[in-house]
């Protein structure tokens, strides 16, 4: 499929799943307020397990615009926006939806359990060259990759400053690459982060 055609669908849907939660019982809104998510932390191109190390990790930034779901708001969905720094692989952008279970234990520990979708555009990390016509020619400036996302998290439920209730949390988030090269064709990332949610109580 184009990439043009697959990164459009994919806003379609991500737009879909939004509305979606946006709505109660009956098309009804629920009382639960928007909420922004703002992460910042160290990503690396590697998955934990044997012999694995996190090497050469790089910044990323992510910033996310949800809805909490329930009374309790122990589900929410979101869509998030991000920017990851790397000198070796190349920088990349990325747009995911993650849908999120946040129950609260211990009195006001947020644990939390997230899964997604998403699409990201990795820039080469230096000019390529490509074989067309009987010569070498400059290639792309990047490739379209969609990516799936799992995300854990432990949060503290929560902090009141002025007009705002403020949701600090740290987090891993290890996303598989589709389609990475005929070689990889899943190649994994992990990422620290460490993040705030806020909303209007």
């Amino acid at each position: 499929m184009n990439t043009r055609y697959s990164f459009t669908l994919l806003l379609l849907l991500l737009a879909s799943f939004l509305s979606a939660g946006a709505q109660g019982k009956e098309g009804q809104r629920t009382d639960n307020p928007w909420q922004v998510d703002l992460a910042a932390g160290l990503h690396s191109f590697y998955l934990p397990g044997q012999g694995a190390r996190f090497d050469r990790p790089e910044l990323i930034t992510l910033a996310g615009f949800g809805k909490p779901l329930g009374a309790r708001q122990q589900f929410s969905v979101s869509l998030q926006v991000g920017y990851g720094r790397n000198n070796y692989q190349g920088d990349a952008l990325q747009l995911q939806l993650l849908g999120q279970f946040t129950p609260v234990v211990a009195g006001k520990v947020e644990a939390g359990l997230g899964l997604g979708f998403g699409y990201r555009f990795a820039l080469y990390g230096s000019s390529t060259l490509s074989w067309r016509n009987g010569e070498w020619k400059k290639g792309s400036a990047g490739k379209g990759l969609f990516q799936v996302p799992v995300q854990f998290s432990l949060g503290y439920r929560s902090l009141f400053l002025s007009d705002y209730e403020l949701r600090p949390y740290i987090a891993y988030q290890a996303q598989a690459l589709l389609g990475y090269n005929p070689d990889l064709p899943l190649m994994p990332v992990s990422a620290a982060l460490l993040g705030v949610k806020f909303q209007k109580p």
